[in-house]
């Protein structure tokens, strides 16, 4: 279920509530309504592009099913943009921030740690648009434990996020920033340690290992990928 909060709308406070409310209201219903023709597996054109895209650009097949969640977000995202100057939408553990125009805004997202639920392989700073974090319990040491993309949309973050998860962390820290006109961003973590695109450095924090030197305590991809400094 989708869970949104939204802020502002220059209406006054109560007709903003009033407006903010029933977009609230609406989106969900759009949700729904996705998800209603995801499960009767009809077609839908904007989802279906995007897998073919993926799979032209890396070999990696998706099921268009399987990224509804992101474009269910900025479809219910667009709506909310109309009636309130930001706003914080989730779905299925992808988040969608609708920043103040003209405004910079600076959230810190944990990156959760799939062996417990209470622990946090580090943070990521989300100035606008969507994060999405794949992940799976530590196994086959050549797959990422975890990748979390940030995008300018939600359909983006969640596919690539699916691609690269299946791709692996070299790969993926090499392809992200040739991407166009896609704009991604990529925290990847496998048995290398947790490295990020170089245009994420001064946006990931990692925790601090005690007695560890700042090597230690971090991971960026620089020059090629799987190259550490």
């Amino acid at each position: 279920m989708m869970s949104a909060a939204a802020w502002g709308g220059g209406g006054g406070e109560s007709g903003d509530r009033a407006r903010i409310g029933r977009a609230i209201d609406a989106v969900q219903d759009s949700v729904d309504h996705i998800d209603s023709l995801v499960q009767r597996h009809a077609a839908i054109a904007t989802l279906d592009s995007a897998v073919r895209e993926i799979r032209r650009r890396t070999g990696v097949r998706l099921e268009a099913d399987s990224v509804a969640g992101g474009y269910a977000l900025d479809r219910a995202g667009r709506v909310l943009a109309t009636v309130a100057d930001s706003a914080l939408l989730t779905l299925g553990g992808q988040y969608l921030w609708i920043a103040p125009a003209g405004h910079s805004t600076r959230r810190p997202v944990g990156i959760p740690d799939p062996e417990n639920s209470l622990r946090a392989i580090g943070t990521v700073e989300l100035q606008n648009g969507s994060v999405r974090t794949k992940s799976r319990e530590r196994g086959d040491s050549a797959r990422p434990v975890s990748v979390t993309v940030l995008a300018s949309d939600a359909l983006t973050a969640d596919a690539w996020s699916s691609a690269f998860f299946e791709m692996g962390c070299d790969s993926a820290l090499a392809l992200a920033p040739r991407l166009e006109p896609s704009r991604v961003s990529v925290v990847c973590a496998d048995s290398s340690g947790v490295r990020w695109t170089p245009d994420l450095d001064q946006r990931v924090l990692l925790p601090r290992v005690p007695g560890g030197s700042a090597d230690q305590r971090r991971t960026r991809a620089a020059g090629r990928a799987g190259r550490a400094p």
